[in-house]
């Protein structure tokens, strides 16, 4: 036995909402794994991103874990907030989130700051929904097995110690790394043809997650004077409500 309780999952949306570099994809894997060990076989997980058309969020007899960062498209934001019935939201220190994003794939400053920006807000919006659960990156929520106990009892699961330390084991960065260490040899991995990153569709973990540190603050080692008070200045609103300078 790997639950002491149970909720049917048929039909259920868990959104996984996170800023990019946040640990959304940790979260995205602990609510996958989750539902998994309830419910083996009646899981699926989408991808949903600008540009990417629109996926299929219903399923007969399944419950769908959604990944998502920043959306564009209202129509699809408001579609994904009214099929979900519980959200999971990450969020970061947008200094770093920008290092982080500048140094692992290589985009430059306007970029990555319009990407943290989008995904913040968006963040924002439904941090205080009643459904919503928050993490902040500098918690260390992802080095925490209690965490995986939190996020199944806000999915209306209740897993065993064993249960959740099994699934919290296969997340740590030492298994993602060997996980990602695999990719290139594995079947149905996707390749990014113009940077050569790799995909894998089922955890949606990257090429490129691999060799993070989870360091906090590096941002003072990446960005500029001028770069860290752009960032503050364009996304004020979040040291404002998330946390202080």
């Amino acid at each position: 036995m790997t639950m002491t309780t149970a909720t049917p999952l048929p039909g259920q949306t868990i959104w996984c909402l996170g800023m990019y570099a946040s640990a959304s994809t940790w979260m995205f894997n602990v609510a996958r794994k989750i539902l998994q060990t309830v419910a083996p076989g009646a899981v699926r997980t989408v991808f949903v991103g600008d540009g990417g058309g629109k996926p299929t969020l219903a399923a007969a007899g399944m419950a769908t874990v959604v990944k998502s960062h920043d959306l564009s498209d209202e129509a699809q934001v408001v579609d994904l907030a009214q099929r979900s019935s519980k959200i999971l939201i990450t969020v970061r220190d947008p200094r770093d989130a920008l290092a982080s994003q500048m140094r692992s794939l290589k985009q430059d400053f306007a970029r990555a700051l319009d990407f943290a920006e989008r995904s913040a807000w968006l963040c924002l919006r439904f941090s205080r929904d009643r459904r919503a659960m928050l993490f902040r990156y500098e918690t260390g929520f992802f080095e925490d097995v209690e965490t995986v106990g939190a996020i199944a009892r806000h999915l209306g699961q209740e897993l065993t110690g064993d249960a959740a330390r099994s699934i919290f084991g296969s997340l740590t960065r030492a298994e993602v790394e060997k996980h990602i260490g695999k990719m290139p040899s594995m079947p149905g991995i996707l390749v990014d043809v113009a940077s050569g990153d790799l995909l894998d569709p089922n955890t949606h973990w990257h090429s490129h997650h691999a060799g993070r540190n989870g360091e906090i603050g590096k941002w003072k080692k990446f960005l500029t004077l001028e770069q860290a008070a752009e960032v503050e200045r364009r996304l004020g609103f979040y040291f404002e409500i998330f946390q202080r300078k």
